[in-house]
């Protein structure tokens, strides 16, 4: 919603198959004017703190600043950031909390990203399993449908062991098992998941 001037309070969807968990966001700012002051405050966070308090930024990619040579991608920008209850109620009692942080820009029209962490997408996951279980790696790690999602994507299991003892062999195996990003936002348990493998 955007208020006077530059300044714009956001609200965040729920999590998928929650009614009231907002910590994490990932959004897209078009149009955007160089060199302009803008504010963004996101109302309706849950938790009662967070590492923005403890110098945290929010994350940034701008399209036209990835098309130069050597360009890093994502960085981390804004000033005056501050995390606080704010006065909006919640169903079941108690307050929201704000993100509030300004930032400018370097170019005229732009298209920018904000998240509050790297995004790491269902492509990405899709992509990684690809490059992991090929034929070249069929006697070493193996990929199968555990269950599907809330959203109606495989959730895949990947098994690694010594695919070429006998089957008997492979089931009296003791296993480790790991496993990382419980909610949407934890994203850098993506991240450590793909270092893992």
């Amino acid at each position: 919603m955007k208020l006077e001037g530059n300044n714009y309070n956001l609200i965040l969807k729920y999590d998928h198959d929650t009614t009231t968990y907002t910590q994490w966001f990932y959004f897209k700012i078009s149009n955007v004017k160089r060199d302009t002051r803008y504010k963004f405050t996101v109302i309706n966070l849950v938790k009662p703190d967070s590492s923005y308090n403890q110098g945290q930024k929010p994350l940034f990619y701008s399209a036209k600043e990835a098309q130069k040579p050597g360009a890093h991608g994502w960085y981390r920008d804004g000033e005056n950031i501050a995390y606080f209850q704010n006065a909006m109620k919640k169903k079941g009692g108690g307050n929201y909390y704000s993100l509030q942080f300004e930032v400018s820009f370097k170019y005229d029209d732009d298209e920018v990203w904000v998240a509050h962490c790297y995004p790491y997408t269902y492509t990405d996951c899709c992509s990684l399993l690809e490059r992991l279980c090929s034929n070249q790696t069929k006697d070493k790690i193996r990929k199968t449908v555990l269950t599907k999602t809330i959203a109606g994507n495989n959730c895949e299991m990947v098994i690694i062991t010594n695919f070429n003892s006998r089957p008997e062999l492979i089931a009296q195996r003791r296993a480790v098992i790991l496993s990382s990003r419980v909610h949407p936002g934890e994203s850098n348990a993506s991240y450590m998941m793909e270092g893992t493998l």
